[in-house]
């Protein structure tokens, strides 16, 4: 009997410790309803404060400093058994591009496949002529999407207006090019093209700014299925299109796998998974 009222004792004891250091509900919802009540204060306050005016110019270089982390942890996770990459270079070769281009090819077995490649930013051709040229299914289709005027807005040392090239001249009835900025265009190309056919879609990003990439991305993000490929040529660039693929990834919960990278990452190919 007393060995019992021992336990008894015990157990009571452990209980009223349990009760005392944990909060009920109650306790919890009390505590979580005056959280919100003073960050909703103090997000008053700032509007009010506007700190905008004295500290704004931070915005920028915490930015860069924030995606420049995100894209070191990027390369750092990604599986790089059995992938084409030249890191790490001390000299970017542009070039460099085109044995990227191969690699993949190769690799896929993407001569006789059918495909729809759809290339954004296509400046002199260089790179649509390359595929065009090296796909030769006869079912395949090449589109090319540039304002042909120059870049719609500043990027980095280019201003507004530079990089404009004539629409390149290609001898292939695959290959269309699609002249203006991809917000005005991309919508009425999407309801006349099927993009929801078996093919797989091969699309390369060289439109360098962040607007562009992220409104492609989120815009083809109905259509992407397993299998698609995407390049882009200025990956590496942590506010432009690493950016708009990050957010583009983690907001469609779209997973890829790294098929293979040069110039540091500057350009990369991704598989859609």
């Amino acid at each position: 009997f007393l060995k019992s009222c021992k336990i008894n004792k015990i157990k009571y004891a452990k209980n009223s410790y349990r009760c005392w250091c944990l909060p009920t509900f109650n306790e919890k919802h009390y505590m979580r309803r005056k959280i919100i009540r003073f960050t909703a204060f103090f997000k008053g306050i700032i509007l009010i404060a506007k700190p905008h005016v004295l500290l704004g110019w931070l915005r920028h270089p915490f930015l860069i400093a924030s995606n420049t982390l995100s894209l070191t942890k990027w390369v750092a996770i990604q599986d790089k058994k059995n992938i084409f990459n030249d890191f790490y270079t001390p000299i970017r070769d542009n070039s460099k591009r085109t044995q990227l281009y191969l690699f993949v090819f190769d690799k896929l077995n993407l001569k006789d496949e059918a495909i729809d490649y759809l290339e954004f930013g296509v400046f002199n051709g260089n790179s649509f002529k390359w595929w065009i040229s090296k796909c030769i299914n006869c079912g395949s289709r090449f589109y090319g999407f540039d304002t042909f005027i120059g870049l719609p807005e500043n990027w980095g040392t280019y201003k507004k207006g530079e990089m404009s090239s004539d629409i390149p001249t290609v001898n292939d009835s695959r290959g269309e090019f699609v002249k203006g900025l991809f917000q005005d265009t991309l919508y009425d190309f999407i309801s006349r093209v099927n993009l929801k056919s078996e093919k797989r879609k091969i699309i390369h990003f060289d439109a360098d700014l962040f607007s562009s990439t992220l409104f492609v991305l989120t815009s083809l993000a109905p259509y992407f299925k397993k299998g698609d490929i995407l390049f882009f040529d200025e990956f590496n660039v942590p506010n432009h299109e690493f950016f708009a693929f990050k957010i583009f990834s983690e907001s469609f919960y779209v997973k890829t796998k790294l098929l293979g990278a040069v110039n540091n990452y500057y350009q990369v190919a991704l598989i859609i998974e």
